[in-house]
């Protein structure tokens, strides 16, 4: 719990009974020399919180930064294409649905991002904190993604991270945002000289997968870990793999497609079913009708430090695990697009898989014993299944992607020779040996400019081409997704792409793959 508002001046824990202070406070000698001591109560933890309102208020008493809060509907150009948050349906959906908030331009659009770093840049370190930080979206886009603009909001502790209890923490900011939206506050402008009612709003939250789980309430994990599929996610259970995995996207491919009649190539199925619909926010509340949950830890039945499993729940709530605390802001249930991936997370998944998989690095390749004994149990790709030499040796027959250690060497080579400009990438070349013919230690950044630029040239003379032509597809999507100018048009046609793209690669990589 929170000790603030009503429950200030605690002295214990009202969900699990700790003291409020360390158990062994500090001893301070006595400012006038006298013997003795006065104790100095320490807190057990410390959450960091930086208001808003007079953030927000100090960028209106500057005549430059008023004029540019209301770039989004003064300064941008307006012909179709998405160059700015406010180009998106979320945008122009907010606005249809609160016509009243958008009369009024210099009310103020944020995001919410949120993500666990290791402060102290010691990988053998577990230490992890979490820093939610506000992105103004008033400002325009060379702007709000910059680092005096991004509005540090609130610091939660570690070193553990708050996983599911991150609610707790995330109180006095859905408060202060709650207040903002209902009330909003007396603010100065200095371009105009006039006093008005600022207002805010919060269209929409940025964070990686498991993070997801932790704000929206949805568990990310198991049988159900797709939000936007829901209940009607298609996964299957890898015998040997002990995982689930992904492979129902011929559901999103055209109703009379090849692919959808093809049992070998895939799951050992044929598939009918048409693609599944987002829930909205309604369709959300309505599943969470009747789930109790209270912040804490008290709650969620903890003995021993681990958490109850409870099936009658989790069949009556699908995977919910908690009613997610942005619920409590009146708007959040219209709000078109709630949750968003970040788009570089995606990526250095996608890229630690097809490196390791592509060089068979051991520990990270998605094609070993385990992925092709499924292939054996669900009856698929019989030219891949291992073939038994003795007792304990299996040989693995060559797959359509497995490269000889010349292509590796070739691979390697490529990524080596590569020189990009001062600030641009890092040094990725330190990062690949050509002798060991491996690849490792790369960041983020790293799996993003690989991605999109160079993985398709060092793929080149190493893959057959249907392979090549499948993983270079795969590199232009994210090109294409991450450009400044984008069409909405080929938007749609990106999304019809992306799903033919997915079902070339099931057909091509094993099931271990898909995840």
């Amino acid at each position: 719990m929170l000790f603030w508002q009503e429950h200030a001046n605690d002295e214990i824990c009202s969900m699990c009974g700790d003291s409020r202070w360390k158990p062994n406070g500090n001893h301070e000698n006595n400012t006038n020399g006298a013997v003795g001591t006065r104790e100095r109560k320490i807190p057990a933890k410390v959450l960091r919180y930086f208001p808003l309102k007079p953030r927000l208020q100090r960028l209106f008493m500057s005549t430059k930064m008023a004029s540019l809060m209301t770039w989004h509907e003064n300064g941008r150009i307006k012909d179709g294409f998405m160059r700015h948050p406010v180009d998106s349906p979320t945008w122009k959906e907010f606005d249809a649905k609160y016509p009243k908030f958008a009369a009024e331009p210099r009310n103020v659009r944020l995001g919410l991002e949120n993500d666990g770093i290791n402060p102290f840049r010691t990988l053998g370190a577990t230490y992890s904190t979490w820093p939610v930080v506000l992105i103004l979206y008033n400002f325009p886009p060379w702007m709000c993604m910059k680092q005096p603009y991004l509005f540090l909001s609130l610091i939660v502790p570690g070193p553990n991270a708050p996983r599911n209890d991150i609610d707790v923490y995330l109180q006095p900011v859905i408060a202060e945002l709650k207040e903002l939206s209902e009330d909003g506050v007396e603010t100065y402008n200095a371009s105009t000289n006039q006093n008005f009612q600022l207002r805010v709003a919060l269209l929409t939250i940025i964070n990686d997968f498991p993070a997801y789980g932790n704000l929206s309430g949805w568990s990310t994990k198991g049988r159900f870990a797709c939000p936007s599929c829901n209940s009607e996610t298609c996964s299957q259970w890898l015998k040997h793999g002990q995982k689930f995995c992904y492979m129902g996207h011929r559901r999103f491919l055209d109703t009379n497609h090849r692919f959808r009649y093809e049992k070998q190539s895939f799951d050992g199925n044929q598939e009918f079913r048409v693609a599944p619909t987002p829930p909205s926010g309604t369709t959300v509340l309505h599943q969470l009708d009747g789930l109790q949950f209270t912040l804490g830890k008290k709650d969620q039945g903890n003995i021993g430090g681990k958490r109850k499993r409870n099936t009658e729940l989790e069949s009556r709530f699908f995977k919910w695990k908690k009613r997610s605390i942005f619920i409590l802001l009146p708007y959040w249930q219209h709000n078109l697009c709630r949750h968003n991936l970040d788009v570089m997370h995606i990526e250095k998944n996608i890229c630690d898989n097809l490196i390791g998989t592509l060089l068979n690095l051991d520990g990270k390749t998605k094609d070993n014993v385990k992925a092709r004994l499924d292939l054996r149990v669900m009856r698929i790709r019989p030219e891949l299944h291992p073939q038994q030499h003795g007792s304990n040796f299996a040989y693995l027959p060559l797959a359509c992607y497995s490269l000889s250690s010349a292509e590796k060497e070739v691979f390697c080579r490529v990524l080596k020779s590569i020189k990009a400009p001062d600030g641009y990438a890092s040094n990725i070349s330190q990062r690949v040996d050509v002798r060991q013919r491996k690849i490792w230690g790369l960041k983020s950044h790293d799996c993003h400019v690989l991605m999109q630029q160079l993985l398709p040239l060092a793929m080149r003379r190493t893959l057959p081409k249907n392979v090549y032509s499948s993983l270079t597809e795969l590199c232009n999507f994210f090109r294409k997704l991450c450009s400044k100018v984008l069409n909405p048009d080929e938007l749609c046609r990106m999304e019809r792409k992306i799903a033919l793209i997915l079902c070339r690669l099931e057909r091509i990589f094993p099931p271990s793959w898909c995840i």
